[in-house]
């Protein structure tokens, strides 16, 4: 049945019809109960495409991730997702498959650059998605790898500097001071460092805050302390036992994160040492190993499903041109105090 028979039926216009359905206008209560039963009777449904093709919107985000599997990218999804459905927006998620190509060499990004924008391309004119969020695996700063485009494009999980794109990120800096000012009012002032890749993104904003902290506390960091590792298992492994090495080892550690903390509370242990009675060792991420480590691991937790549910908010005000305009949108994170921190 098509939209003219239904408003035949209910002797009402077109128009009427579309308004009733669609809860755009005001309709008399008795009309729009008139012309639902008939909708419902006759099993219409409305021709989204052509509606897309007359409104010129889709009611489509286009989701592009670096790679599904990445440990930040599936609670980013489910909070676009989610506050897309309670908007009636649809998503259209498309893989770009990065975890092999760039494996730890994130900071690489410009080598994907036209895989990136082809897709980009396809998505806006292919599959007429009215906004783009893009989910990175690993937060960084990838100004210049989009090309200019027209309609929305917003960065998650990490950012850039394109004014016509907007980013939502997490507070890195001030959640790192404030870890490492737990450790500080704990006791704890000969503190070791392990970062990650060495001048990444995150290792330098985690890094800034640990030096915040003990420069409010009036004290200097010991620069022999900090070891950078690569962000895996392997690395916190040896860091950490080269820590233990020195004539005095730390009385605290703070792995930039938990994979890392891992193998660093492994080389705690396998040294003959106690976890947190001899050294209290703190993560970042709140990854659910965190949780079964033995003890059981301080660390961060970000809000990834809050970056994504802000993003797709960000996404749909850009659409609707009612944005406030803010370049990128940082989020706060917050402390997990859990076992393996010891109070001297």
């Amino acid at each position: 049945m098509t939209i003219k028979q239904i408003a035949e039926l209910a002797g009402v216009s077109t128009a009427t019809v579309s308004y009733a359905i669609n809860d755009s206008r005001q309709v008399a209560p008795e009309t729009k109960k008139r012309v639902l039963e008939i909708v419902e009777q006759s099993g219409y449904r409305p021709n989204g495409i052509a509606k897309s093709l007359r409104v010129k919107q889709t009611h489509t985000i286009g989701v592009l991730v670096e790679d599904i599997r990445a440990f930040p990218v599936p609670p980013v999804i489910n909070g676009i997702s989610e506050y897309a459905e309670q908007n009636k927006y649809q998503i259209l998620l498309y893989d770009l498959h990065m975890l092999e190509s760039l494996l730890n060499r994130y900071y690489q990004i410009a080598t994907q650059k036209k895989k990136i924008n082809d897709t980009i391309s396809w998505l806006l004119y292919g599959a007429r998605v009215d906004a783009i969020i893009y989910v990175g695996m690993f937060d960084r700063d990838i100004s210049g790898i989009f090309e200019k485009i027209e309609k929305p494009l917003v960065v998650s999980y990490s950012l850039t500097a394109d004014e016509w794109n907007r980013s939502v990120t997490y507070d890195s800096i001030n959640i790192s001071a404030a870890l490492t000012r737990y450790l500080l009012e704990a006791g704890h002032e000969k503190i070791g460092v392990i970062t990650g890749l060495e001048d990444t993104y995150p290792s330098r904003m985690r890094l800034d805050g640990v030096r915040q902290a003990f420069s409010e506390a009036g004290l200097s960091l010991d620069d022999a302390l900090i070891k950078n590792g690569d962000w895996e298992y392997q690395s916190g492994y040896d860091c950490m036992r080269a820590l233990l090495a020195a004539d005095e080892h730390p009385t605290a550690v703070f792995a930039m994160n938990d994979i890392m903390a891992a193998g660093a509370m492994d080389a705690i242990t396998d040294g003959g040492l106690s976890i947190p009675a001899d050294i209290s060792v703190v993560g970042f991420d709140n990854r659910e190993l965190s949780y079964y480590l033995h003890p059981r691991l301080t660390t961060v937790n970000i809000d990834l499903k809050g970056i994504g549910l802000k993003a797709a908010q960000v996404a749909i005000d850009m659409i609707n041109k009612s944005d406030d305009g803010d370049a990128v949108l940082t989020l706060p994170c917050e402390l997990v105090l859990r076992e393996s921190v010891r109070r001297k």
